[in-house]
């Protein structure tokens, strides 16, 4: 199994790709197979100028309120890494330099790509824990016990005037000195360090053409790959290869590496590579003064350069501690990890799922994104001429991929099959033909006749009128004693599961251990690791009452019938969830404090839980999904956003994957 581990830079930390590339090396030099993942350099593929462009993608859909589809599409990558290198270790590199709150995105690539963390801070003193302290907040639970340890990089930088840590174009590192770290005085707040990373000037020398392209110069001369160490504004500092010189007068004595002309100025340095600009050399240097802490995709000099000095400060209690899986950790499944997980596994099972509400604008959009992407085949049920016009006055297009059913046209040849299976209820053909008036109704006869593989509605339809076609038609599963409800509920740390949230208002004890039985097979099949809570207002002995009674009791009917199941109970929600909590309500409990799976005592409770968590934190809530069907039919809340039927598609998709006759 692949682990994870992600280098998360805390505080004003920058340029922190010596340390992953250097990781990478040393994992690899120690025969751990290891690769290292960038989040943002692997989302645009046509990127001129790698990691520059790819950020820029990234950071232009985020603005644009898409970083759900950000987040997929890193997921999406980092899996085809894994499927080609077929990695022990995946290194991924934490973004440093976002326009907006690196420490939150982090936090949510680490979680979508179920990574453990070495925190990298640039000191020990209080001020760089307390920035470790306030990036780890962004972690939650999950991250936090996480947390291998810490590496300090680039501990002793040079600074500027004002007094401020140099990486870029900042001297060749020799001078550094004890006081100019703000440990230097023996104060050390930031423990267990578990490799330190020296500056190297090297690791961060630009080249001529890098400098080029960032102050839209001219290369007249010299060698585009030479590299400047430091800008100097005086010819006669400008004693060194690796100085870059700013001037607007030709130098007559140089030695520096690279030249800069400015205000328009023209000539040959003697053996230098000489930049031409219009630009004032004010402006210039004031450009180059925040010329970006990167590392060009192309720079494949560098790369090496950063790996090899860096791959000397891991050593082997390092790399023991990143080989050594933790087999029984918790696995988290995030809410970008699950629906990259959804859309994967409806793609491969290519179901053909009805849409009764067919001319329901939100639906409509649903159908267009669902055939764009190849999730499943959206079946619209309605006049096809009203469909399109919706579609256009929604600003989408219905093309290939979207199948269009007219009631009107084949209604009747339904008519039969439902006298037939409904005989014994007193249905005649006239009555038949009144029922397949509604779509619901027509859309289930289709799945009883294999012309569709599920059915999704709920938009405009109330939840009874959504259920009963199917539960007096396709019904129930031999092996199940119920349909039960469940909702995907996506939090920002782990995907959670509650049932029953739709369906079974008062059930006794043994209806709900069969509830919990099935949401916990469900969310093995969806591959969220199951820890059943049976939640109420007790946590164990703490409380008295029916409901205490009637989760105690579903509990040891639960562990009677599943004991593969993690399961217990009764809990209080907080004890569910909260670690702290639970060590003191519920300690060695196998499931308190880290549950996935919540099981109601009444639908009065579980739907208005499930209402409050969904609209108070504005997330995204999948479902009701219905367990125990023969066929997959899936409700939705009339509150629907677009994106919850697209996924409930996929889910209704998958679902026809799994369900056996």
């Amino acid at each position: 199994m692949t682990r994870t581990v992600m280098l998360v830079p805390t505080g004003k930390v920058q340029g922190i790709f010596p340390a992953s590339l250097g990781l990478v090396k040393a994992l690899n030099d120690k025969n751990v197979k290891a690769c290292l993942f960038t989040p943002f350099a692997s989302l645009c593929k046509d990127a001129c100028d790698g990691k520059t462009v790819a950020r820029c993608c990234a950071f232009k859909q985020i603005s644009e309120g898409k970083k759900s589809e950000v987040l997929e599409t890193i997921v999406a990558n980092y899996q085809s890494l894994i499927a080609k290198e077929q990695p022990e270790i995946v290194i991924v590199e934490g973004v440093t330099d976002a326009r907006f709150n690196k420490d939150e995105i982090n936090a949510e690539i680490c979680h979508a790509l179920d990574a453990d963390i070495l925190a990298v801070t640039e000191c020990v003193c209080k001020k760089a824990k307390a920035a470790i302290d306030a990036t780890l907040l962004y972690f939650g639970n999950a991250g936090v016990n996480r947390v291998l340890g810490n590496i300090l990089l680039n501990a002793k930088t040079p600074k500027d005037a004002h007094g401020h840590k140099k990486l870029v174009l900042s001297g060749c590192g020799k001078c550094c000195e004890d006081k100019q770290c703000c440990h230097a005085d023996g104060e050390k707040a930031v423990d267990n360090i578990l490799a330190e990373v020296p500056f190297e000037a090297d690791n961060y020398a630009p080249r001529a053409c890098d400098l080029c392209a960032f102050i839209d110069g001219k290369l007249v001369s010299g060698d585009p790959k030479v590299r400047a160490h430091k800008l100097v504004l005086n010819a006669e500092d400008a004693d060194k290869p690796g100085k870059l010189l700013v001037t607007s007068k030709v130098p007559s004595d140089c030695k520096a590496g690279i030249v800069i002309l400015t205000d328009g100025a023209s000539g040959d340095v003697a053996g230098a590579t000489v930049i031409t600009t219009d630009k004032c050399l004010l402006s210039v240097v004031e450009a180059l003064a925040d010329f970006p802490v990167r590392l060009p995709e192309d720079d494949a000099e560098r790369k090496e350069t950063a790996a090899a000095n860096a791959a000397k400060a891991f050593d082997d209690k390092l790399i023991n501690l990143i080989k050594d899986y933790d087999h029984n950790r918790t696995v988290l499944m995030s809410p970008a990890a699950f629906r990259y997980k959804l859309t994967a596994l409806a793609r491969a099972a290519h179901k053909r799922i009805a849409l009764p509400e067919g001319d329901e604008p939100r639906t409509v959009k649903a159908a267009a994104a669902v055939a764009a992407q190849n999730i499943a085949v959206p079946v619209l049920i309605g006049n096809k001429d009203k469909i399109l016009a919706v579609a256009k006055e929604q600003g989408v297009t219905l093309g290939e991929g979207v199948e269009f059913v007219d009631p009107e046209q084949i209604r009747n040849k339904y008519v039969d099959r439902l006298v037939e299976l409904r005989a014994k209820k007193g249905m005649t053909p006239e009555a038949a033909v009144e029922a397949l008036k509604d779509n619901v109704f027509l859309a289930t006869m289709m799945i009883d006749a294999g012309e569709v593989d599920g059915l999704v509605s709920g938009a405009v339809h109330t939840t009874a009128n959504t259920i009963r076609p199917p539960l007096q038609i396709i019904k129930t599963s031999k092996d199940a004693k119920l349909v039960s409800a469940i909702f995907f509920m996506l939090m920002p740390e782990q995907v959670y599961i509650y049932g029953d949230c739709a369906l079974n208002i008062n059930p006794n004890a043994d209806e709900i251990s069969e509830i919990a039985i099935q949401s916990a097979d469900t969310a093995k099949a969806f591959g969220i690791d199951p820890r059943v809570a049976m939640v109420t207002y007790s946590t164990m002995k703490s409380g008295k009452g029916a409901d205490v009674d009637l989760m105690t009791e579903a509990t040891r009917l639960v562990r009677e019938k599943r004991p593969d199941i993690a399961v217990d109970g009764p809990l209080q929600y907080d004890a569910a969830v909260m670690p702290d909590v639970a060590a003191q309500k519920a300690p060695g409990s196998p499931v308190a404090g880290k549950a996935t799976v919540f099981i109601f005592p009444s639908l009065s409770t579980g739907n208005t839980v499930y209402k409050a968590v969904q609209r108070s934190a504005n997330l995204v809530s999948i479902g009701p999904m219905l367990q125990g069907m023969k066929k997959p039919v899936n409700d939705l809340s009339r509150g629907a956003l677009v994106d919850d039927i697209i996924y409930t598609i996929a889910v209704t998709a998958i679902q026809a994957t799994q369900i056996k006759e």
